[in-house]
């Protein structure tokens, strides 16, 4: 909008205000303000013209259907570039400032919330005038919509005129381009203002720069209300045929339009005008019918501990049988803490009732008589953070308080409360298992580390206030939309993938573009901490003692614990407490956070609008602030997530259901409280360790005991982790009984999806599997009884048969199989009575899916007609090992085809079998030879002890860990007696003997998928201690700027002192700039050049770009009034962990690639009408579609592989990392030689050190690239050392080489090529060092015997020179004996005093002219040396043989070590192999 335009508007308005600058509704009516804006309304016509010649010059884009719909990505350049911390504006500002941008702005929106609009702008223009870069670069239109919202809704009255200046200066100043959203602030505010005439004008204005009517009625800044006044003024329009007839019609369309896409969905009818507003439920939005047949809700015995009946209490809603479809999926999402706060509130209002105590829980009591204190002492602290908010007198208090009046006190206790119930109850606050077990075995008090409890509280406040706020931000266009899409996605028609990018772009221009604030790290942490103190404070419990009257105590206490030589704070419960949590079987106080849906989940249309209806999340599970979700918006803006999100989609639309004949057998046993089929025990029935009669003198029994000791309470703990788990998971599916349910699913950051719902879901445990059925179901189908029974069969441990064994193996069993699906759970064998029969089902290895499979069958058999029974149940088909299938695949290795079943064959192979029998051969071969460890282990290795290390191996699993795999395998293993078969005190011992056995052996089997692991590490090695060239180039410069600055001011402050003077600030900045203004930013920039930063990245078939994570902490200290509290800096750049990058990159690359298998084969299954589910390299479909899914499985699979996945790779990382430079290990090759007076050579073996002279430049870039590999916490390798002049000692015949040594002519030697022939080159290297050693010698002993001639030359001549002064005639004993030449010049003429010194400087000048000779008879420099440097990472073998040479006295030189600075490259891929890929769709056992 110009200025001009502006103006116009602005006159208009001014004339609807009378002196108070108040708008009234008499100015708004008055005939004033028609023609303001029909002046308005001129020039935006004029204007018109102009944007439409420009519009219709536009290139319109070409539309290829094909692109649009195909999966896989095609190989280009075009790959996601990462950040570059040194060049990531935003990274820098908050280095710099210690904020992010979005943190700072973060202050301005809560000054709008506050209903400080006037700060608020305050604040942003002041943002740009001081970082106008970084603004420039991060702010995008809607921090402006925020404060177009925010002077709209300013009281006590609308700032209309500051709003529409601030639309002028956005675009004008700010270069922001409006979006809808915008022009719905816009329009919507002034139709609520009564400036109709504005607002059409504003509506044109949006039409011209390309945005629609629809995708305004589709803003969340629009409410029903809005919307309602802007089809109101439409028809006034019309109604009186005014200017903007045309418009106003438009709009109109497009409102009946909306309204008419509702009706369809829903089914409603047309209603009548006077009803049109009515009201509309989501269920009528919706349109869906959930009921289903009754079941009766049945008891269950819950566990004794606190942590299930707040979720019983959250479930309850789905017995009642109110709320169907939308509105109860809307209310489980965000009953959270509201149905907390009414149940605490209802508990305190009728503490004195009698029945109370018999239908509340003590907890529930106890913890709600917490909340009124608790609320008064934030209502308290509220006030006084508003009264600093005006006063801006405590800035201390101010910092946070803007933040914590934001959400209501009551709601603010009530989430403090659950959530240290929550964590202390569950004792999921502690960092990892490993400190877990320290503090376990400590004894310590428990509970959860303070950092833990502060953080994740701070997190589900400022989660509320997000959700509270969005609350308010939605309209029924916006929700009919969503359900639109929802259609779509049920329908099928979202998965033509033309169909979902058409739509995910629309929705992008469409979608909200809220701004969503973040706190700082001193924001999270102070009001956190703010808030468990205030908690610690409040929450008391009644105590009673012995002989003592019961009175309140403390229930949670804080105290400091050391934990690995490290403090920790801990915030503990009370023993009474801990013992409530125990022994109340009705108390909970834990709320449930994500439980399945009733509904279809919202379709992923961008990377965090998808999944559940109420709650935006990013569609990949990782931290706040990081650079993966940077990276991940980014694709998301540019439509490279349109397949994986369309995988995501196809997963979360599969609608389950509960089995009920499964359900009613685990809740037998569960009441029964015994062990069963992996449902724990109600209590831990392992008797303790005794402790042995010698444990006081026997250091080893006293070890063991310790072992033992341990072992039992991990046991101890795990089993009741265990039991409360599964009481999780059978509340829910109870609960579900009469619902469908949906798993909206996310993934990591390697594109491998998992449902959202965490507890119970089909990736759960046997039980959850057998629990759940597909909620469709079809024919079983002749075919799907053939897959049904071979399903059974695998469940039972068959699937290493061939499909007709598996078959005759159900066929036989047929009697079983029929028995347990009539009695699963018989009572004598439940109630251990003696005598009584183990089921038969319970000897699978899934015995609850096989269970359901027996159930399944003996319907089907018993129905009328088999083939016609309608099945529910998700039949499985597994890969092999899929990793190596991957790898096999990748390398076309037909002996690993074979093994992993890619292959054709008669029966299924088994890899872990395979394995087994090679480390048993060395196992046998080793006992032969009386090795210990392989003595005890001959005989008793089973394919189950090493099929997990197998497994992981291809994953990437280390030594250390798959010995840790191996205990835990090797301690189940026990004789006909329950005895353990091996000590606990040689598990060590014999799980590492037997882990390398184990991958020597896959080294045997599968060298091509070693080979190409191998080359990834090396890759990924290489990236991760890379930098750029420019990073290396300002890195460098800066270091030398940095000493030239020192030594200025170090030879200044020497003069002054000497002066006795001293250097002012400004003469000291002068002298050294770097410490002025942004010198802690350098400083930190200085750190990091030191460090590895570049994260491996890579893109997937799927055209995912996956970024490890992988980063050293960065710590950072809050001082808080709870404890000094250090947490992870996630906005702070943080040195690359090269060793994580490295060892992980293989197994994340292949999860990268059987994800994209798995989101291919979603898709099609979608597509052809499946319904489909996975768990990971596990695919699911009913019976009767196996073989469809069968042969879309490999059809993917051959489809992804066909296309050159690792040479993609390869070209990737050349290009990608084409501008990086990486550090390596250099030797040179270097000479010295000097001779004693007997002609010995000597100084060979002398410390060599780098010349005097070399660059500066040289000796930075060497001292950086030391550093970056010293930090990579990787092995120098075979030469070893740290030290850039290390000198290889390498002891030789010194007097053998100088008899090998000759002189060469340098003038006319042909100098040999090192890489040509090394030997040869570093021969004429010696040669040519001797050459110039010999001629130093000699120029040293000529010059030396020139200087003593003519020095006595020069004596006689004087000694002359004096007898001829006396002139008196010498004696013949005196007479001056002077050489043939000096006294042919003296006889030669008379001889004078000035004649002799005229004469010795003659002699003098022929003595210079011949020693200067010397240097060009006998060079002593050659300047046309090749240096020799061979790189320890790249000649590894030409540098052993370089030394062996040297050790063999062949050589004269020695290696001396430096480090530099070289261009990344990456090695030549392993050679492929000879197999067809197109085997796989003829593989019957591929996966079966």
């Amino acid at each position: 909008m110009s200025q001009l335009a502006f103006k116009v508007a602005q006159s208009s308005i001014r004339l609807l205000r009378p002196s108070a600058r108040i708008v009234t509704r008499a100015a708004v009516g008055s005939g004033r303000l028609q023609n303001g804006s029909l002046q308005t309304t001129r020039f935006l016509s004029q204007r018109a013209k102009l944007q439409s010649l420009q519009l219709a010059e536009a290139p319109k884009p070409e539309f290829n259907y094909y692109e649009e719909n195909m999966l896989l990505v095609s190989p280009s350049n075009n790959f996601l570039p990462l950040h570059d911390y040194r060049k990531d504006t935003e990274q820098l500002h908050y280095m710099h400032t210690g904020k992010t941008v979005t943190e700072q702005l973060s202050v301005m929106q809560s000054c709008l919330f506050n209903g400080n609009t006037e700060q608020a702008q305050r604040i942003l223009v002041g943002m740009y005038q001081l970082y106008p870069q970084a603004m420039q670069e991060v702010v995008d239109v809607a921090i402006h919509n925020e404060i177009l919202s925010g002077l709209f809704r300013a009281k006590p009255r609308p700032l209309v005129s500051e709003a529409l200046q601030w639309y002028d200066v956005m675009e004008n100043q700010y270069a922001i381009e409006p979006n809808s959203n915008t022009f719905a602030v816009l329009i919507g505010g002034f139709v609520n203002n009564g400036m109709q005439n504005v607002a059409l004008a504003l509506m044109q204005e949006m039409l011209r720069n390309g945005y629609t009517i629809h995708g305004m009625l589709l803003s969340s800044y629009l409410s029903d209300e809005d919307i309602r006044k802007i089809e109101n003024m439409a028809k006034d329009v019309v109604n009186k045929g005014e200017d903007n007839v045309e418009l106003a019609s438009m709009l109109l369309g497009e409102v009946k339009s909306a309204e008419d896409n509702i009706s369809a969905i829903t089914g409603e009818s047309a209603e009548q005008e006077s009803v049109e507003h009515a009201p509309v439920t989501l269920d009528e939005l919706a349109g869906i019918n959930n009921k289903t047949s009754a079941y009766e809700r049945q008891q269950l015995n819950s566990t004794n501990v606190a942590g299930i009946m707040q979720l019983k209490s959250t479930l309850e809603s789905l017995y009642l049988n109110e709320l169907h479809g939308y509105n109860l999926q809307v209310r489980l999402e965000n009953d959270t803490y509201d149905a907390a706060l009414a149940r605490y509130r209802e508990i305190n209002e009728k503490r004195n009732d009698p029945l109370l105590s018999a239908n509340t829980s003590a907890l529930r009591r106890l913890s709600a008589s917490w909340l009124p204190k608790l609320e008064s002492m934030i209502e308290e602290e509220q006030q006084r953070c508003r009264v600093a908010m005006e006063g801006h007198s405590d800035k201390d208090r101010l910092k946070y308080g803007r933040y914590f009046v934001q959400l209501d006190a009551s709601k603010m206790a009530t989430v403090t409360i659950l959530e240290t119930l929550r964590l202390n109850a569950t004792s999921n606050g502690l960092h990892s298992q490993s400190e877990r077990q320290n503090l376990l075995n400590q004894k310590a008090s428990g509970g959860v580390f303070a950092s833990t409890l502060v953080s994740k509280l701070s997190k589900a406040i400022h989660n509320e206030i997000r959700f509270e706020q969005m609350k308010k931000r939605t309209n029924r266009h916006v929700f009919g939309h969503r359900l639109s899409l929802a259609r779509l996605a049920t329908s099928g028609k979202l998965f033509n993938m033309a169909v979902r990018r058409a739509k995910m772009r629309e929705h992008r221009e469409h979608s909200a573009d809220l701004f969503l604030d973040e706190w700082g790290l001193d924001t999270r942490i102070r009001i956190g901490s703010l808030l468990v103190s205030m908690l610690l404070e409040s929450a008391r419990i009644p105590e009673k003692r012995d002989g003592e009257a019961e009175h309140m105590v403390p229930a949670f206490h804080h105290k400091l614990e050391f934990l690995n030589g490290r403090r920790h704070g801990l915030v503990y419960p009370s023993s009474t407490l801990r013992e409530l949590f125990k022994s109340d079987s009705s108390s909970h106080s834990v709320t449930a956070r994500h439980l399945p849906m009733l509904v279809p989940p919202r379709p992923w249309m961008t990377y965090n609008s998808g999944g559940y209806l109420t709650r935006d999340e990013p569609c990949m599970r990782i931290n706040d602030g990081s650079e993966q979700l940077r990276l991940l918006k980014h694709a998301s803006n540019e439509d490279r997530l349109s397949t994986v999100l369309a995988g995501l989609d196809a997963l979360g639309m599969t609608r389950w259901a509960i089995n009920r004949p499964v359900f009613e057998a685990i809740r037998k046993v569960w009441n029964a409280g015994r062990e069963i089929a992996e449902i724990p025990a109600s209590s831990y029935n392992e008797p303790e360790p005794v402790k042995p009669a010698d444990y006081d003198d026997n250091p080893k029994a006293r070890i063991k005991h310790h072992l033992e000791t341990r072992e039992w309470m991990n046991g101890r703990a795990n089993q009741h982790s265990q039991r409360c788990d599964c009481n999780y998971k059978i509340e829910i599916a109870q609960a579900f009984m009469n619902h469908p349910m949906y798993f909206p699913h996310n993934m990591d950051f390697r594109g491998r999806a998992y449902p959202i719902p965490p507890h119970f879901n089909h990736l759960g445990n046997d039980m959850c599997r057998g629990l759940l059925t597909f909620h469709e179901g079809r024919p079983l189908t002749e075919r799907g009884m053939h897959w049904l029974k071979i399903h059974l069969a695998n469940l039972f441990g068959k699937d290493k048969m061939s499909h007709d064994e598996r078959i005759a193996f159900v066929e036989e069993n047929k009697a079983k199989i029929m028995a347990a699906a009539d009695d699963p759970i018989p009572a004598a064998f439940l109630n251990d009575e003696p005598g009584a029969v183990r089921p038969w089902w319970l000897d699978a290895e899934s015995p609850w899916q096989a269970l359901a499979a027996c159930i399944e069958y003996t319907e089907a058999v018993r129905s009328p007609d088999p083939a016609a029974y309608i099945s529910h149940l998700h039949i499985h088909q597994d890969g092999t090992c899929n990793g190596l299938q991957h790898y096999a695949a990748m390398g076309r290795d037909s002996k690993g085809a074979h093994e992993v079943n890619l292959a054709m064959s008669d029966r299924p192979q088994d890899v872990y079998s395979g394995i087994l029998r090679v480390a048993e051969r060395y196992v046998n071969e080793d006992a032969e030879l009386g090795v210990e460890e392989a003595l005890q282990l001959k005989n008793r290795l089973t394919r189950k002890i090493v099929k997990q290390t197998v497994m992981t191996n291809v994953y990437g699993v280390t030594l250390m860990g798959a010995k840790e795999q191996i205990i835990a395998r090797l301690r189940e293993v026990k004789d006909e007696n329950g005895v353990h078969v091996f000590d606990i005190m040689n598990l060590s011992k014999l799980a590492l003997y037997l882990a390398k056995k184990i991958f020597a052996s896959l080294g045997e089997m599968f060298t091509h998928a070693q080979e190409t692991q191998n080359w990834l590490n090396e890759s990924a090695r290489r990236i991760s201690s890379s930098m750029t060239r420019a990073a290396l180039a300002d890195t460098i410069k800066m270091a030398a700027d940095a000493r030239k600055s020192s030594a200025r001011l170090r030879s200044a402050v020497k003069q002054a002192k000497a002066a006795g003077e001293t250097l002012d600030c400004d003469e000291v900045l002068e002298l050294w700039p770097d410490l002025g203004p942004g010198a802690m930013r350098r400083k930190r920039l200085d750190t990091l050049a030191d460090k590895p930063m570049t994260p491996v990245a890579w893109t997937t078939p799927l055209g995912m770009t996956v970024l490890q994570p992988y980063r050293k902490m960065v710590t950072r200290r809050v001082a808080t009034n709870l404890q000094n509290i250090n947490v992870h800096d996630v906005n702070m750049p943080a040195q690359i962990n090269s060793q994580k990058q490295k060892t992980a990159f293989p197994p994340n690359f292949v999860h990268s690639l059987d994800a994209s298998h798995m989101v291919l084969s979603a898709i099609e299954c979608k597509v052809a009408g499946l319904v489909f589910a996975s768990v990971h390299d596990s695919y699911w479909t009913h019976a009767c579609d196996v073989d469809k899914m069968n042969s879309i499985l490999r059809e993917q699979f051959v489809k992804m592989h066909k296309q050159p996945i690792m040479a993609n790779v390869k070209a990737e990382f050349e290009q990608r990392y084409s501008d990086h430079m990486v550090p390596i290990v250099v030797w040179d090759y270097v000479n010295s030689f000097s001779f004693e007076k007997n002609g010995e050579l000597k100084g060979s073996q002398k410390r060599l050190s780098k010349s005097g002279h070399e660059k500066q430049a040289e000796q930075i870039e060497a001292d950086l690239a030391r550093k970056h590999i010293e930090s990579s916490d990787e092995a120098e390798g075979v030469l070893g050392g740290t030290d850039d002049l290390v000198q290889m000692q390498i002891e030789v015949n010194d007097q053998k080489l100088a008899e090998s040594m000759e002189v060469v002519d340098l003038t006319t030697i042909e100098l040999i090529d090192p890489a040509q022939d090394l030997f040869g080159a570093a021969r004429q290297a010696d040669l040519i060092a001797y050459t110039l050693s010999v001629n130093g010698n000699r120029i040293k002993d000529e010059r030396r015997a020139l200087m003593k001639t003519y020095r006595e030359r020069v004596s006689q001549l004087r000694k002359y020179m004096t007898q001829a002064a006396k002139k008196t005639a010498p004696s013949k004993e005196d007479k001056i004996k002077l050489c043939a030449a000096d006294q042919a010049a003296v006889d030669s003429e008379e001889v004078t005093h000035g004649t002799l010194l005229k004469y010795i400087e003659k002699i003098k000048a022929e003595r210079d002219k011949l020693i200067d000779g010397l240097d060009e008879k006998y060079p002593v420099k050659f300047d046309r040396s090749i240096a020799i440097s061979i790189s320890q990472r790249d000649d590894k073998e030409q540098l052993e043989q370089l030394e062996t040479l040297i050790k063999q006295g062949k050589l004269a030189g020695r290696l001396v070590k430096g480090h530099k600075f070289t261009e990344l490259t990456f090695d030549d891929l392993p050679a492929q192999g000879d197999f067809d890929i197109e085997q796989v769709l003829r593989s019957p056992y591929f996966f079966s």
